[in-house]
């Protein structure tokens, strides 16, 4: 039977529902007013959460708290619930402040370890990444493991410092998205995961997430030259913005945005914006995956064709 502490308790007791919900990565969509906003779950749209309260209307459930919501959500023990909402770290208290008061980004870098193996697993074994291409990021300090065994991806700016990171579970969990995935909190609003192929990069390429930049870097490999490859971890038009002024700032003349994004409604409608904002149409790249919805499925997919066609030839004795 699962114990935990009073320390535990009160630990856990800290943790704001809405940062539990983040750190779970469980999807939710605000609605109401701006001054009193509340949050539906999107996969069980019927659980409505403010501030720390919830309830579910088609199961007549409802509770105040983190782990009064896991124990629900999750259908768990008391104890399991303190133990599961305690899993994760969140920001300090005083980080829990409205927008314009939030702090700069401080990298958390006591939560890295340096043993590598799971992340290397996850991202060539499961994700199907060229491992040359994790090498290098690891080699740059761009890729590294932490704690909970995720993956961080870190954003640096030109002087080398972290500005923000993504982190990649890679463990599968239950909740739509499948694996824990987060934005730390207060990481730079236009910022995102970068990496710069050649030493003058003239070309921005855009992706959605930093697994699908690596992915394409690894289904092109030595085409992608001079390019600046940068996740938007999600679709974000100022990420784009910024990338290309901190280009330009470093005496770089940019001729092209390659649009990388997924091959979705989304997708669409943020392409055909990102068209829309340049001033000449033949500066935009279309690079959007063909035949799979975003491009670690087309890195996938072209890692199977290979192995099918290496069987072929093996056995016509080629």
């Amino acid at each position: 039977m699962t114990r935990v502490t009073t320390d535990e308790v009160n630990q856990a007791k800290q943790v704001r529902l809405i940062d539990f919900i983040d750190a779970n990565g469980i999807d939710v969509k605000q609605e109401g007013k701006r001054a009193e906003p509340y949050y539906r779950l999107e996969d069980h749209d019927s659980l409505v959460i403010k501030g720390e309260k919830f309830f579910w209307n088609s199961r007549q459930e409802g509770g105040f708290g983190a782990i009064r919501f896991a124990m629900t959500y999750y259908d768990l023990t008391f104890p399991d619930a303190v133990k599961r909402v305690n899993e994760h770290e969140y920001a300090p208290t005083k980080a829990r402040v409205a927008e314009s008061e939030k702090e700069y980004f401080k990298y958390p870098e006591y939560f890295e370890v340096s043993n590598t193996e799971n992340i290397k697993e996850y991202l060539v074994n499961e994700r199907k990444i060229d491992s040359r291409v994790i090498d290098w990021c690891m080699k740059k300090d761009l890729l590294v493991q932490d704690k909970k065994d995720n993956v961080v991806f870190k954003w640096k700016n030109a002087q080398g410092e972290v500005i923000g990171a993504d982190r990649q579970g890679t463990k599968t969990i239950d909740t739509k998205r499948g694996t824990f995935k987060q934005v730390m909190s207060n990481s730079k609003k236009d910022g995102g995961f970068t990496i710069d192929v050649g030493k003058k990069p003239d070309k921005v390429a855009v992706f959605e997430s930093p697994i699908d930049l690596l992915s394409y870097w690894s289904v092109k490999k030595e085409q992608v030259q001079n390019t600046r490859l940068v996740s938007m971890s999600g679709l974000k038009m100022n990420t784009v913005y910024r990338a290309v002024k901190d280009l330009e700032e470093k005496g770089h003349s940019v001729k092209q945005i390659i649009s990388c994004v997924d091959n979705d409604e989304a997708g669409r409608e943020f392409h055909e914006k990102l068209r829309k904002s340049l001033k000449r149409e033949d500066t935009l790249v279309d690079h959007r995956p063909k035949n799979t919805k975003d491009w670690n499925d087309e890195c996938k997919d072209s890692l199977s064709s290979s192995r099918l066609s290496n069987q072929k030839q093996t056995q016509l004795g080629m």
